[in-house]
């Protein structure tokens, strides 16, 4: 996969590390207080087995506000300029806004995670000039229009119903990217778990049912922490780590080749052995 001058070799999933400076994320919001704490927790990740780091400057949880464009950027391009500075892994950052993106590229990113899924008409051009990777996310609502692991209106009931929106919505996207000049080799697709699903939706997904596989892209999946989990057994946001474990290790076997997590040193292990376990089917 293309990022910028770099070639990201795919032949084993990658463990993506979060990295979210702002006050309000689901799970891990306020507790990169300023730089210096962003810094450390990316050079822990990075120790522990991070094979990228996603940097985070608006909160897409449940009820969440929208931030000014102003506000992300203050949050964001301090924190990839020191990240570049001193790290040699590859930076993404999660925007669904261009007038993020493009300055963000410009100090070293190299990849943008969207979870609008293209809803900025300008990003295309950003990423194609630029010849960064793209991660294009199916989120069928606004960004905050939705309840914690609850459907969105916009998505059918049933599963299967459910997976064919999402690999034809995924499909119609990527074919506005390439027609906008980015190249497929710059793209991968993360099906929204978490995101106005059901909760068979979302299993379903981990499993690999209506595989977006066949759209011939890489699969990018964040299943850390996610409500999906806690209506299964009952946990609370900071207690899903062997939950994130089971959907990290399902995620592996049905051919993801990004897990974007938060507990890096823990999910590096469950990665590892997750990828022997398919490697030896």
């Amino acid at each position: 996969m293309r990022l910028g001058a770099r070639e990201l070799d795919l032949s084993r999933p990658l463990l993506v590390g979060i990295l979210n400076v702002t006050p309000d994320s689901f799970s891990d919001g306020g507790n990169l207080p300023d730089l210096e704490a962003v810094l450390r927790r990316a050079q822990e990740m990075v120790r522990a087995g991070a094979d990228l780091l996603d940097l985070g400057g608006e909160s897409t949880r449940p009820g969440a506000h929208p931030v000014s464009v102003q506000i992300e950027l203050d949050r964001v391009l301090p924190a990839v300029e020191a990240l570049r500075a001193r790290l040699d892994v590859p930076i993404s950052v999660d925007t669904r806004r261009a007038a993020v993106a493009e300055p963000a590229l410009r100090l070293g990113a190299t990849m943008i995670n969207d979870v609008s899924g293209f809803g900025d008409p300008d990003m295309g051009r950003v990423v194609a000039n630029a010849r960064a990777a793209w991660v294009l996310m199916h989120m069928p609502h606004a960004m905050g229009q939705m309840g914690a692991s609850l459907r969105s209106e916009r998505m059918p009931e049933g599963v299967n119903e459910g997976l064919e929106r999402i690999t034809a919505d995924l499909a119609e996207v990527v074919e506005r990217a390439v027609t906008a000049g980015v190249e497929r080799g710059q793209l991968a697709l993360d099906p929204g778990i978490g995101f106005g699903k059901t909760l068979g939706q979302n299993l379903a997904l981990l499993r690999g049912a209506g595989s977006l596989v066949r759209l011939g892209l890489p699969v990018y999946l964040g299943p850390s922490r996610k409500s999906f989990i806690g209506v299964i057994c009952g946990a609370p946001t900071d207690d899903r780590l062997m939950g994130t474990a089971a959907a990290v290790t399902a995620g592996v076997l049905a051919g993801a080749a990004f897990l974007r997590v938060h507990d890096v040193r823990q999910m590096r292990q469950v990665l590892d052995v997750a990828i022997a376990l398919r490697d030896a089917i």
